[in-house]
């Protein structure tokens, strides 16, 4: 998963989250055994949490109306996360696992990046 400029905020703390986690993402991709797969994939999980609270804490600090709507999609997200990962646990690295982390991790960073992540760095820096 190749990180692009059309990706970025303009705030660098979200910025070089941002990239962090695409990184990780490319990390899972190319992780070819079993326990270096849960590494990663543990990792993220742990990453996204900490990347969405920053992000909430900057929205509630720049009372960003739409906080309540961005929380939710973190907090869905999160659940779909721990899914994915149960999955894991259950059936272990397999192909299917892999296309699934694929569409799941990739697919959704992205639409979130690019639509909800952008319109509150607009609103940021307009404030």
């Amino acid at each position: 998963m190749l990180w692009s400029k059309s990706l970025e905020t303009g705030i660098a703390k979200i910025d070089e989250q941002h990239k962090e986690l695409f990184k990780r993402v490319d990390a899972l991709m190319d992780a070819g055994n079993k326990d270096r797969f849960k590494e990663t994939l543990d990792f993220l999980g742990d990453y996204i949490v900490t990347h969405f609270s920053d992000e909430q804490k900057m929205q509630a600090e720049a009372k960003y109306p739409k906080a309540a709507i961005h929380k939710r999609y973190h907090d869905n997200y999160v659940i779909e996360f721990r899914k994915l990962r149960e999955q894991f646990l259950k059936e272990g690295h397999t192909l299917a696992m892999s296309q699934a982390v694929n569409k799941n991790v990739i697919g959704w960073l992205k639409d979130h990046i690019l639509i909800h992540d952008k319109e509150f760095a607009t609103f940021y820096k307009n404030k």
